[in-house]
C-alpha cells in the first residue's frame, strides 16, 4: 500500500549555420527576397489572415476518458499485480539471505493475501459487464518498482531495502484503496474497497514493526540525519501523500537515493484493456 512513480534542455550558438540574426538576414537579398518568400506563401491570393511560411500540421484531439467505477477497479486490480509481481522479483533476486531469509514466509503470505483481492476485484469487474486486467499497472512499474529493484539489488544492504520498498509499496496500495473510496460511485463498491484497503494497511503495519520494532515503532520519528522514519501508525488517518523511501548505496553525502512513490492518477489509471 502508497505495505503512484509515471514522469531537455537544448542549446542554440549563432555561430551555427542554422542561426539566423537580422543581419544575415537582410544579407539574403534584403526587402526584395522578403516579398518574394511572402508572395509564394500567399500564392498570390489575398487573405485576412497573416501570411505564414509553410503550413502547420494537423493536431489530433485527445481521446477522452471517463473515470468510471470499472476503471477504478482495473487499476486497483493492477495494483494488486503490481505488488505480487514485486514480491516475486525480490525473491527470485535473492537478497534476503540469512536471517532476512524468514521474510520469504511473510512474503509468500502477502503475495497470498494480493492474489485472493485481485480476485475479489475481478469478481466484481466481470459482474458489471467489465473486463479486468491481470497485469501490474504499466505506468507504476517503470516508474517506481523497476528503478526501485534496481537500486535494491546494488544495494549494501538489499535485505533493509527491500523491505523498505515492500513497506512503501503495502503503504501505497492502502492509499490506492482510501483515494478511490471517495471517487467510486456505487455503495457496496465502496465497502469493498475499504475492506481490501484496510488489508493492506495492516501490511504495512506488519512491515513497518519488522522495521522499527516495539513501542518506538509506533509513532512517527526522524534519525540522526533527519530523516523521516516509518511508523506503525503514521498519522491518525491513512494519507494520501506520496511515499518516499531511501534506497540503494550511500552517495558523496552519504544519504541514499530517495524515490517518491505516488498513487495512480490520471495517466496511470487502466481505462480500457
Amino acid at each position: 500500500m502508497n505495505m503512484n512513480t509515471d514522469h531537455n534542455t537544448t542549446s542554440t550558438s549563432s555561430s551555427t549555420p542554422s542561426s539566423f540574426n537580422r543581419r544575415s538576414f537582410l544579407r539574403l537579398g534584403g526587402l526584395t527576397a522578403t516579398s518574394a518568400v511572402v508572395l509564394a506563401a500567399c500564392g498570390g491570393e489575398s487573405h485576412s489572415d497573416i501570411a505564414r511560411i509553410g503550413l502547420s500540421p494537423e493536431t489530433t484531439a485527445l481521446k477522452t476518458e471517463h473515470v468510471t467505477d470499472e476503471v477504478l477497479l482495473r487499476t486497483a486490480m493492477s495494483v494488486e499485480y503490481l505488488a505480487i509481481d514485486t514480491y516475486n522479483a525480490v525473491a527470485n533476486a535473492n537478497v534476503l539471505t540469512g536471517d532476512a531469509a524468514k521474510a520469504l514466509d511473510v512474503a509468500k503470505a502477502f503475495i497470498a493475501d494480493h492474489t485472493e483481492h485481485a480476485a475479489a476485484l475481478e469478481s466484481l469487474i466481470t459482474a458489471r459487464g467489465g473486463k479486468p486486467f491481470k497485469e501490474a499497472n504499466p505506468r507504476m512499474m517503470s516508474l517506481y518498482v523497476e528503478p526501485a529493484l534496481a537500486l535494491v539489488v546494488e544495494s549494501d544492504t538489499p535485505a533493509a531495502d527491500a523491505l523498505a520498498f515492500a513497506h512503501a509499496l503495502e503503504t501505497l496500495a492502502a492509499s490506492t484503496y482510501q483515494g478511490f473510496v471517495a471517487q467510486i460511485s456505487e455503495a457496496s463498491l465502496r465497502a469493498d474497497a475499504m475492506v481490501i484497503g484496510a488489508q493492506e494497511a495492516r501490511h504495512a503495519t506488519v512491515l513497518a514493526q519488522a522495521i522499527r520494532p516495539g513501542i518506538e515503532g509506533l509513532l512517527p520519528g526522524i534519525d540522526d540525519k533527519g530523516a523521516a522514519l516509518v511508523a506503525a501508525v503514521p498519522s491518525t488517518f491513512g494519507t494520501l501523500a506520496a511515499v518516499q523511501v531511501a534506497l540503494g548505496k550511500p552517495g558523496e553525502s552519504g544519504t541514499k537515493n530517495v524515490l517518491s512513490i505516488e498513487t495512480p492518477s490520471l495517466n496511470s489509471l487502466i481505462y480500457v484493456d
